[in-house]
Formats: structure tokens, sequence, C-alpha cells
């Protein structure tokens, strides 16, 4: 009995150093704060830091909900403020933004933008409205 409580108390200390030591992946599911990404040159640099699977997940960029483009878009400098960015699920995507339309003005009707949209997710940029 006696050495069970050892090995009972041994695996108790090892459990509890590996949860605080630190060394586990980032969170990579919430948002992203305009605060943390302003510290870089562009927001792929930052979301390439912080929340490095959705760049690689996301195929599109939404800013204060409409489309602005591929994931490429992030690459550019933003001169406004950002609120915060979050990766919106695929199966989110429809519901919050609406069917997946070509982008008025490309002369495309019903034209889907991408084959997967819908099924992958998309980060979506928020602006602060007082710009």
């Amino acid at each position: 009995m006696r050495a069970w409580r050892g090995w009972i108390v041994a695996l108790s200390l090892f459990f509890v150093a590996c949860a605080s030591s630190g060394t586990g992946t980032p969170r990579d599911d919430g948002p992203v704060g305009g605060a943390e990404v302003a510290e870089y040159t562009n927001i792929r640099l930052a979301l390439e830091a912080l929340r490095p699977s959705w760049v690689r997940r996301a195929r599109e960029v939404f800013i204060d909900g409409q489309l602005a483009g591929s994931v490429e878009t992030l690459r550019r400098s933003f001169n406004e403020r950002i609120s915060y960015i979050e990766l919106v699920p695929g199966r989110a995507v429809v519901r919050r933004f609406g069917p997946c339309q070509a982008p008025a003005g490309t002369g495309t009707l019903d034209t889907p933008r991408d084959p997967q949209c819908g099924t992958r997710p998309i980060i979506h940029i928020v602006l602060f409205s007082g710009r």
C-alpha cells in the first residue's frame, strides 16, 4: 500500500510539472486583438506567429463582413485600426456571411467563389467603427 502512495505522488508531481511547464502548443482558437497585430509589419506575419494554423487552413479573408480576397490580402499593410481578428469555422461561413457567390463587379453571376466555400474557415478582420 505504501509503495502505491509513492507512485501516485510521483505521477501527480510529474503531471503537475508537465502542465505548468508552458511547453504546450499555443492556443490557436481565440480571437487576436488589434493591439497584438499592431507590432507586426503585416497581418500575415502576425498570424503566422500568433495563430499559425489559421493561415494554412483559411483561403479567404473578410473585412467587416465583406469579402476582401484571398489570404494573400493579409500581406498588405493595414492603416485601419483593427478591433480583432477571428477564424470563422467553415460550418458558420454561409450562415454569417451569406451564400458563396462571386464578388460584385466581377461580371460573374451565381458562380461560387470557391468550390469549397462553406467547408473551409475564413479569416475575419473586424475594424473599429470610429476610424
